[in-house]
């Protein structure tokens, strides 16, 4: 992590930059301020050697004429970040998306920001649209934890004297190079440095086993990711981009589908490999990590997945690599994640969305011979929710402490789906605690299909929580 500090026109116009990697600077505000003091504020942190950055306040308005008068009237030059200050909530999540796609047309060389608070991201945004990335307000928790899930580059953790911030980058100079789009300060591009890591995974079994369940799901990855005994493979794609602090760029999920959308909400997603890409593999059912391709392969390595010619009834138990052919229609596609230094790894996209120029092939070096082709990818074993257990949480969890959790891994499950239904918040799903706001959101599920009375009280029953696991991919057992 990295410090920083950001200015307004209330801070000195020459402030205390010693020891900062970056500063942002206030320059405008809707179409009528100029802060007075950015030049020199600008001035002060080039001198330093630190990333400069420009944000503007957003009012209610005209967003094309904020951009126009942001990018006119701020002091940047080329490397500099420029932000878009999300606070005022007459400014809607369109408007806001609106001013950011503007600045970004404006000045597509820039890296263009969102800024906004916790309360912000997590009760006003509805599309999680940022552009080049996410500048996040969180005094309540530690510099570099902000309570988010999505990917974010900057933090502002506290309001103490002047405002102090952290970046998610290993280095100044990677982060001088993600302003910038050029390598970093090493000369090895982030996606080398991913691969080389991936790459260096042992293969072999992860987990455990035993009769009555068959692989346990418990594993190293699970535990650095803080969802251990569930299904893993997307857990071991993010690990890999959190090992080398790369997880900036990608969302932290557990589930296929929702990288998918991610990726191309945010036009990284592509129908031809790139090294260092999240294969999506039989429409959602399994995911690996590209490593290489030619002109008829696509060379992966992933988690919860089976050493190539083995069964194990589909469940997956460690590291393995694998090939695949590049047209077999179990590839369903790639989250092409954009690397914060800005270079584009080996592709084979004759368009890819990072700006690369296509390949015929890439081979990592160290790779001593080709992996063989499974039949297909292993899928990854479909989630399974205890009613018992459900039942018991639902009763439970309501009456404990504040995020109580009964059985954490079945209603995280059956969170996410109610999620997807739009019965819960996105900020209250996802925690393992069924308490009463899961409750209630429940019980609109069973009222959504058309229970009523005691059938509808919020404690699941087999055949809502049937209903429930066809409609979202679990299998409900007693």
């Amino acid at each position: 992590m990295l410090n920083g500090i950001d200015v307004s026109g209330y801070q000195s116009a020459t402030p205390d930059v010693s020891g900062q990697s970056f500063v942002f600077i206030k320059a405008t505000e809707g179409t009528t301020y100029i802060n007075p003091r950015q030049d020199s504020q600008a001035a002060t942190a080039r001198a330093a050697g630190a990333v400069v950055g420009f944000y503007h306040f957003a009012r209610p308005g005209d967003m094309q004429a904020q951009a126009a008068y942001f990018v006119d009237k701020c002091d940047s030059v080329d490397g500099d970040v420029l932000v878009i200050d999300w606070e005022d909530s007459g400014v809607s999540c369109a408007d806001k998306d609106a001013l950011l796609k503007a600045v970004k047309a404006l000045r597509p060389t820039h890296k263009v920001l969102l800024y906004c608070s916790r309360s912000f991201w997590l009760g006003i945004d509805t599309t999680s649209y940022c552009e080049d990335g996410l500048w996040i307000a969180d005094y309540s928790h530690p510099a570099g934890s902000p309570a988010i899930q999505h990917p974010w580059l900057f933090h502002q953790y506290s309001q103490d004297g002047v405002d102090k911030d952290v970046a998610n980058f290993a280095t100044a100079g990677d982060l001088k190079a993600w302003a910038t789009g050029t390598t970093n300060s090493s000369g090895t591009p982030n996606w080398r440095t991913l691969l080389d890591h991936v790459e260096s995974i042992p293969e072999k079994i992860y987990e455990g086993w035993n009769a009555s369940d068959g692989w346990d799901n418990d594993t190293p990855f699970g535990v650095e990711y803080g969802e251990n005994g569930v299904s893993w493979c997307v857990i071991f794609d993010w690990d890999m981009y959190h090992d080398v602090g790369l997880d900036s760029c990608v969302p932290k999920t557990d589930n296929v589908d929702s990288f998918t959308s991610w990726a191309k909400a945010r036009g990284e997603w592509s129908l031809y490999p790139s090294v260092g890409s999240w294969v999506n593999f039989e429409d959602g059912a399994h995911t690996e990590i590209c490593v290489g391709f030619d002109a008829t392969y696509v060379y992966t390595k992933g988690g919860n997945s089976i050493q190539a010619g083995a069964t194990d009834n589909g469940q997956g138990n460690g590291v393995w690599s694998h090939k695949h052919v590049r047209t077999d229609a179990a590839v369903t596609g790639y989250f092409a994640p954009r690397f914060p230094d800005g270079v584009c790894p080996p592709t084979a996209d004759p368009h890819d969305p990072r700006g690369g120029t296509a390949v015929t092939s890439y081979t990592w070096p160290g790779q001593a011979s080709s992996p063989s082709t499974p039949s297909k990818p292993a899928p990854a074993a479909t989630p399974t929710v205890s009613l018992s257990k459900l039942i018991k949480a639902a009763k439970a969890d309501p009456k404990g402490k504040q995020g109580h959790k009964t059985y954490a891994a079945g209603v995280k499950i059956v969170e996410a789906a109610l999620r997807a239904e739009g019965l819960l918040a996105k900020k209250y799903a996802g925690d393992g605690s069924f308490g009463s706001l899961t409750v209630t959101a429940y019980a609109k599920w069973q009222r959504k299909l058309h229970f009523a009375g005691k059938a509808a009280d919020g404690i699941p029953g087999i055949d809502s929580l049937k209903a429930l696991g066809k409609k979202h991919g679990f299998k409900v057992v007693a």
